[in-house]
């Protein structure tokens, strides 16, 4: 063997193992209840509450987390995943957070039957839920609720919770924080 076939030998195993490299780890996330400081809200009527559907903007329907930067730029996440779709998890974090700020019984499970009997339908159109290059989350949303036998309520709610760092973990934990208050404000919008 001569020297240039040794080469390209050497040349190629140097390769073929940079190639079998492992990729960095997937890290998965989840959204989470946050826990109210307030007494349950006391809510007029017996309609029980049904968070019936969350959309959310097609740049943040994937499951990469998903970060703004700068000049209309977004920064999306190859490794750091949501566990489940982003606006399944907005759907049950905000039944959760209502349930917890408003009279045991007022709010219906996300998974009750629809069927079963007569529920107030709360509708949320996410219109922005994403954090910036330094983790400041804006959560801009507009909501409907409709009550049987009753005019529509409707609002917009804008918020920022700033994370503690611009980590993934960080984020999410913030992400968490801006449903909390998200729902606070629908509580004290529902006691209208």
């Amino acid at each position: 063997m001569n020297r240039s076939q040794h080469g390209w030998r050497i040349l190629a195993g140097t390769l073929w193992l940079a190639a079998c490299q492992s990729s960095p780890p997937t890290h998965y996330f989840t959204l989470t209840q946050v826990a109210s400081s307030a007494a349950p809200a006391s809510v007029p009527g017996t309609l029980a509450l049904r968070v019936e559907r969350v959309t959310i903007p097609g740049e943040l329907d994937r499951l990469e987390i998903v970060r703004h930067a700068e000049s209309n730029q977004l920064r999306i996440a190859t490794f750091d995943i949501w566990a489940a779709p982003l606006d399944e998890m907005i759907q049950r974090v905000v039944t959760e957070d209502l349930a917890a700020r408003l009279p045991e019984g007022s709010v219906a499970g996300i998974s009750a039957p629809a069927a079963q009997r007569q529920h107030r339908h709360l509708y949320l159109d996410i219109q922005e839920f994403a954090a910036d290059e330094r983790g400041a989350v804006k959560l801009r949303a507009t909501w409907l609720l409709q009550t049987p036998g009753a005019a529509d309520l409707r609002g917009t709610e804008e918020l920022t919770v700033n994370a503690n760092d611009a980590g993934a973990d960080a984020l999410a934990a913030a992400m968490s924080r801006a449903l909390g208050a998200l729902a606070d404000r629908l509580a004290t919008a529902l006691k209208t």
